[in-house]
């Protein structure tokens, strides 16, 4: 039956996100969630951009994104400062041409601020048609230094794919009613599937949602955890796992 299920996830896939016939390749764009262990990378890949929407992980398939993204002008949008959302900056082909185009809220580590310092700024104001920047600027519980910075994510929605970066489930509260929330197709889930993120408000805010991707590793980190899969089952919301799948190709 797993065969049957994967084959049938896959049509889906296919039938109902296809920006052109299959058999069009003149045009060729696509949205890639990448396997790459616990964290986020998604790319948008346009005629002559690459948009991506943090570039963290475990490991990176460079040679695939390369194919893509070399020969394009590269965008980069960062929801917040954890590694696992921007750790490939620190190996990034210094040859392709990039820009930020989003940089987290506030501040973080000396290593972290340096490693942002090498890349500029993206000209003109953020051009993307929905997204929300949280002033949500905490104090961490365990040192009166740090900054929450899973409750300082930006959230954005692009081509109906909501980011919410590792927003937690306070969080979403404040932005999970905005008119654009609601036209989301398919949620990458907040904090790759955890318990403190997808709440059951949330979800009450997605009337056109058809699908949900995590991008995790259950091996080491048990995400997406069993509540936040089990509020999807009961909504009748396919899930599909990077770490089963691989990379997870929309067109």
């Amino acid at each position: 039956m797993n065969w049957v299920l994967r084959f049938s996830l896959l049509s889906f896939l296919l039938i109902t996100f296809s920006a052109t016939p299959l058999s069009d390749k003149s045009v060729f764009s696509c949205t890639v969630i990448w396997n790459i262990g616990q964290g986020q990378w998604v790319t948008s890949v346009e005629d002559n951009t690459c948009r991506h929407f943090d570039v963290g992980g475990e490991n990176f398939p460079w040679a695939k994104i390369a194919k893509l993204c070399r020969e394009k002008k590269n965008r980069i949008y960062l929801s917040h400062w954890d590694w696992d959302h921007i750790g490939a900056l620190a190996k990034w082909p210094s040859s392709w041409e990039t820009c930020i185009a989003m940089r987290p809220q506030g501040t973080s580590s000396p290593g972290k601020m340096r490693l942002l310092e090498k890349f500029t700024d993206c000209p003109g104001q953020l051009d993307l048609p929905n997204w929300r920047g949280l002033t949500l600027l905490k104090k961490s519980r365990h040192s009166k230094s740090d900054i929450d910075t899973n409750a300082a994510s930006q959230v954005l929605i692009y081509k109906k794919f909501l980011l919410p970066g590792d927003s937690p489930i306070k969080a979403e509260s404040v932005w999970e009613s905005l008119p654009w929330v609601g036209e989301t197709r398919v949620l990458v889930l907040g904090h790759h599937g955890s318990r403190t993120s997808t709440s059951e408000g949330l979800l009450d805010h997605l009337p056109h949602l058809q699908m949900a991707v995590a991008s995790a590793r259950w091996e080491r980190y048990k995400h997406p955890h069993a509540e936040v899969v089990y509020r999807l089952k009961k909504r009748r919301i396919p899930l599909l796992k990077t770490e089963d799948w691989g990379n997870i190709w929309f067109e």
